[in-house]
């Protein structure tokens, strides 16, 4: 628990203090995310030991393997040049995310520290597990750099997003919302029929023909495990709305305003498909940027400095709490005890049979 916890007061301190653009602090906090997830004794789940048997197995079973894209085994191919074991491709990938990741958020929020740690509480421990989208998710939020008239860019940015992981083409449309004016009623009418879609059966076979579109039986075997609404997902939802709502005036002045705005709206739509099955919360981490530059955008459009100093207090809160919930109820709290690949202890995990050495 303490690395979960020292780092999590390392990113409170930035957050809390706003040390502006301390390029010190910045890249500290960075180098302590990477070698934290870089350097996990296989920690993350069923994946993390697909992963890396995979990785350790010989070219032509990778090239074979037909779970994964054909851009994701490349790249493996690509680091099997420099060593075979499976800690140097779980060290070089989690350097590899964080560093595209930060590098995209330090280049778009107008706050730097506020942004990180809504993506720290949000990403960090899903940057132990999700190994291709972690990279998808690099591209798709590069790309959106080149919205603007640079459409071939775009384009190719999330081809190649998609060949790292197929659920990446979900971004793809947005390119011609981002800069729409969407009317009040239309935004409430869709969320309404979104949200009529999620608690019917209707959700899973949307998700069942995204599936079949792209070839890829692992979606279909998600809409198989839906649940209750999840009343966690349905609260930030509904937060998220009412700040949509009440900013959108004001965020709809600026070219930027319009892209994040609407990006935030994506989110809480596939938010809202998700609610009852946890599984399709992957897909919004696409749109999880305009989160991480849209609150802090709305931040700095409150006037009040109690209001600001609410308003902060709310986010901090509501996000570390997020952390924690993720850290002890995540894969029935398999995240603890943290353990690097220089500790020798038994940590006792739930995927440990797994292990193939």
């Amino acid at each position: 628990m303490l690395p979960y916890f020292l780092i999590f007061m390392f990113a409170s301190y930035l957050f809390v203090f706003e040390q502006k653009n301390n390029q010190f602090l910045l890249w500290l906090f960075f180098a302590l995310f990477v070698f934290l997830v870089g350097l996990r004794d296989m920690i993350g789940g069923f994946d993390v030991y697909i992963y890396g048997e995979l990785y350790e197995s010989n070219a032509i079973q990778i090239l074979n393997y037909g779970a994964f894209e054909k851009g994701f085994k490349l790249y493996l191919l690509a680091l099997k040049n420099f060593s075979n074991n499976r800690h140097f491709m779980f060290f070089v990938t989690a350097f590899v995310m964080a560093f595209l990741h930060f590098r995209i958020i330090k280049k778009s929020t107008p706050i730097l520290f506020f942004s990180l740690f809504i993506y720290f509480c949000k990403f960090f421990l899903f940057s132990f597990v999700y190994l291709r989208q972690g990279l998808a998710i690099a591209l798709i939020w590069t790309a959106i750099l080149y919205l603007d008239k640079k459409y071939i860019r775009f384009i190719f940015l999330v081809g190649i997003a998609v060949c790292f992981h197929k659920s990446a083409i979900l971004f793809a449309p947005f390119y011609f919302i981002s800069r729409v004016k969407i009317p009040t009623g239309v935004m409430i009418s869709a969320a309404i029929i979104t949200f009529f879609i999620s608690i019917t059966s209707l959700a899973n076979f949307l998700f069942d023909i995204l599936a079949d579109s792209v070839n890829d039986q692992k979606f279909a075997r998600y809409s198989g495990k839906s649940a209750d609404v999840n009343f966690f997902y349905l609260f930030e939802i509904l937060l998220l709305v009412i700040l949509v709502l009440f900013f959108k005036a004001k965020l709809y002045q600026s070219k930027n305003g319009i892209v994040v705005l609407n990006g935030l709206y994506c989110y809480i739509i596939i938010s809202i498909l998700s609610l009852t099955n946890a599984t399709y919360v992957r897909f919004t981490w696409y749109f999880l940027i305009f989160i991480i530059i849209g609150i802090p955008m709305i931040y700095q459009e409150i006037a009040s400095t109690i209001n600001k100093r609410h308003f902060k207090f709310a986010v901090y809160t509501y996000y570390s709490l997020l952390f924690f919930r993720l850290l002890t109820f995540y894969d029935d709290g398999d995240f603890l005890p943290y353990k690097s690949i220089f500790q020798d202890f038994e940590r006792n995990g739930r995927w440990e049979f797994m292990e193939y050495r």
